[in-house]
């Protein structure tokens, strides 16, 4: 499994859209805390921290690409037979994966923290104050909180594209279906409360649980939602066991 790791890990530093993708996300971060310092009235500058800089939005778009291609470009080429026929088995190579995409989004994650913290005290040294509360936490901490709950989030749609991608021989096939269907998928939800308002059980459908950050940042939230944060973390991590668990099964019956 180390090895698998290792070789899928390398393979991912050798791609040369990998260095693309940190560069274009450093350089949207970037250029919307420049905007945000040049028309504050625009772009909130606080509002604007909260938020990654729009940062987070970004790597959902860059890891559904990912996600996506890192099963299907195995099929696309063929080069998953040349992986069954050494001593590893389908389990194995496709856990090996999620693995490397997991750790993959984290990397993301923690360079748009970062990123968000440079600008911060580099463009709104003394606009606004880390330390300072807003609501019942500082901003520095309403900031972690909204990144994990969003990282949470964010695995929700990546097991679903993980799930999409072992059904595809095509990895841009798989990508596009993994942007169809996250778009369709927040379109759903916002109409999905009026569902739940009608038929409460409807409230742990998978859409429901895409709310669980924007219940994080505004608990009134709930009202929509019908359930408490804990419940929409534990629904998240749910679903997200069972999608990965359905791709596994479908992975290891899959004709190659």
């Amino acid at each position: 499994m180390l090895t698998l790791i290792h070789q899928e890990t390398f393979k991912l530093m050798h791609k040369k859209s990998t260095y693309f993708v940190s560069l274009f996300l450093a350089g949207m971060i970037i250029l919307f805390g420049v905007l945000a310092k040049l028309y504050p009235n625009s772009f909130d500058p606080k509002s604007m921290f909260n938020i990654n800089f729009t940062g987070i939005e970004w790597i959902t778009f860059l890891m559904i690409a990912a996600s996506a291609s890192i099963v299907a470009m195995e099929f696309q080429y063929g080069t998953v037979k040349e992986l069954l026929y050494r001593k590893y088995n389908r389990g194995q190579v496709l856990v090996s994966k999620w693995i490397v995409t997991f750790i993959y989004s984290l990397y993301m994650y923690v360079l748009a923290l970062v990123l968000t913290l440079v600008l911060k005290v580099v463009l709104f040294n003394h606009t606004f104050e880390l330390g300072k509360l807003s609501g019942s936490h500082t901003v520095i901490e309403n900031l972690l909180i909204s990144m994990g709950s969003q990282f949470i989030g964010l695995w929700l749609v990546l097991s679903l594209v993980l799930l999409l991608a072992t059904m595809f021989k095509s990895s841009t096939v798989a990508v596009s279906a993994g942007f169809i269907g996250y778009f369709a998928a927040n379109i759903a939800a916002s109409l999905m409360f009026g569902l739940i308002g009608k038929w409460e059980w409807l409230k742990w459908n998978p859409l429901n649980m895409l709310s669980l950050s924007t219940q994080v940042m505004t608990p009134s939230y709930r009202e929509f939602t019908k359930l408490t944060v804990d419940q929409l973390v534990m629904g998240n991590l749910g679903y997200i066991v069972v999608f990965l668990f359905l791709g596994y099964l479908i992975f290891k019956k899959r004709n190659v």
